[in-house]
């Protein structure tokens, strides 16, 4: 699935706003550091990975 960029951009604005590290924030997400930097980026990534961050996402609003 597609994460675009400007989901890429709240998820990276919710990271900054939490102070939280790549590691941290990928903690919080379920995933590792490296799959967290993928999320981060934009582009693609699998169905449940997908899933995962965009919950994070929405936790907290």
């Amino acid at each position: 699935m597609l994460i675009t960029s400007t989901q890429a951009k709240a998820i990276r604005r919710k990271q900054a706003d939490k102070k939280l590290t790549a590691k941290q924030a990928g903690e919080e997400i379920g995933v590792t550091q490296v799959t967290y930097r993928k999320i981060r980026d934009g582009g693609e990534v699998k169905p449940s990975i997908y899933q995962k961050a965009m919950q994070w996402l929405a936790e907290d609003y």
